[in-house]
């Protein structure tokens, strides 16, 4: 193959715009790439280049033997990125070459760059219509989160330890029209003040004792064009307060012992299980970050406001569990729900996801009686303080069941997961001497 065939054909394969002078100007390449970008003849070839850009930064690289990289410019309405060198050859400079590549093109890059560096775990996985539950405050919930997606603006998330916080902010992630963008979770009240700000803010080469060799993007970098979810806001403290209010007043981060400015275009959904307007009147939270983030407000409600939902949830857990090769289970005695439902769990879906995964973990067959939740029970009297009064939770279970068994004892005993001679123990335990069947 012809020589100079060979390089055009090579020049012509490059996703960038590439065109070179001599050094009298004449344009000795060019590719296909340029001559669209540029609009260009296609014959340009042996012309001089000011013929068709009178102006061209090209003379001034062949006058001081300077390269420029990352200059901006616009041409035919587009915005593109352009780096201009010199061609050096035996320290002579014989010509000048520029790439360029439109701006649009590189963010994309970038997206995808991002994306692919995230860590397991950083990406939104759960949209709202698989956050499990059919009451009337979950559904409520559910519905606002849809709305708030379809917007740009700051979300504020608010509810007790438990509730699901961070599943609502990746289904509003992934409901919005930066779906397709990173999705960023940080826990502000896991990570000391120091090292949060590194890892919101990122820092440069040497900017501390044991910084990275290179420097560090922070969380505001990588999350550009997505999502960043920051969890227990109301941990922050008040410098650091300062930087963030700061970053969403400007859209702008400053590495840590560096100079350069970064735009950034990142949404921001907050999480707290704090009073913050309480922090605010103690001086613990500002008042201007607070109302710079409580744009849209999203509260959930609490487990003991949706029991309603504990069976559904219940199910899913055991679904998760049963997809992880753990262990299977194929029925769930109704009396489990009952015992569940009784209880005004704290810990919200957390700690119901703690005991079912325990229950069925521990459970002996690929169905859950009332014997499994022996552990459940015991925790609960234990929990109990001060002076104990009434039925236990077991017998508040068992009377429950013989109440929809009307009173049969075998019934009873085959719903529970018990003989008739454990049921007949513990009823006269409780009081209860009587027998039927």
């Amino acid at each position: 193959m012809n020589s100079s065939i060979h390089i055009q054909a090579i020049l012509d394969a490059s996703h960038d715009g590439i065109i070179a002078v001599d050094r009298d100007s004449t344009v000795i390449w060019v590719n296909k790439n340029a001559i669209e970008i540029l609009g260009l003849p296609a014959d340009i070839v042996g012309e001089k280049i000011t013929r068709y850009i009178p102006n061209s930064d090209m003379l001034r690289i062949l006058a001081t033997g300077k390269k420029e990289i990352g200059d901006i410019a616009t041409v035919l309405n587009r915005q593109i990125i352009i780096n201009r060198l010199p061609i050096v050859v035996d320290g002579e400079i014989v010509g000048a070459v520029s790439t360029f590549k439109e701006i649009t093109d590189i963010q994309k890059m970038e997206m995808r760059i991002r994306k692919h560096c995230m860590e397991s775990g950083l990406e939104a996985k759960y949209r709202l219509e698989d956050i499990v539950g059919r009451s009337a405050a979950i559904r409520e919930a559910k519905a606002w989160a849809a709305t708030f997606g379809k917007t740009e603006a700051t979300v504020l998330i608010t509810g007790e330890t438990g509730t699901g916080k961070e599943l609502f902010a990746q289904g509003i992630h992934l409901g919005s029209q930066r779906a397709a963008g990173p999705f960023i979770a940080v826990n502000c009240a896991a990570l000391p003040g120091n090292l949060l700000e590194s890892e919101l803010f990122g820092y440069e080469d040497g900017a501390f004792t044991g910084a990275r060799r290179g420097g560090k993007p922070g969380l505001f970098e990588l999350a550009h064009g997505g999502t960043l979810f920051l969890d227990e806001i109301g941990e922050l403290s008040l410098p650091i307060q300062a930087l963030l209010l700061r970053v969403l007043q400007e859209k702008k981060v400053r590495r840590i012992g560096g100079e350069r400015i970064v735009p950034v275009d990142v949404r921001i959904i907050a999480a707290t299980n704090r009073d913050l307007e309480q922090q605010i009147a103690s001086g613990q939270f500002r008042s201007d970050l607070y109302y710079r983030l409580n744009v849209l407000t999203l509260e959930l409600p609490p487990l003991r406001e949706r029991k309603e939902d504990i069976p559904d949830l219940v199910w899913s857990i055991i679904h998760e569990v049963g997809e992880r090769g753990d262990k299977r289970i194929r029925d769930v005695d109704p009396a489990i729900f009952a015992l569940l439902q009784r209880h005004d769990w704290p810990g919200n879906v957390r700690e119901l996801r703690n005991v079912v995964e325990r229950m069925v973990l521990l459970c002996q067959s690929d169905r859950l009686d009332a014997s499994d939740a022996d552990y459940f029970v015991r925790k609960m009297q234990r929990a109990r303080s001060g002076p104990q009064s009434g039925a236990s939770d077991e017998e508040m279970l068992i009377r429950k069941v013989l109440e929809e068994t009307k009173g049969n004892r075998v019934e009873a005993a085959k719903l529970l997961g018990m003989d008739r001679t454990t049921l007949w123990r513990k009823l006269k335990k409780f009081g209860d001497g009587g027998t039927r069947r």
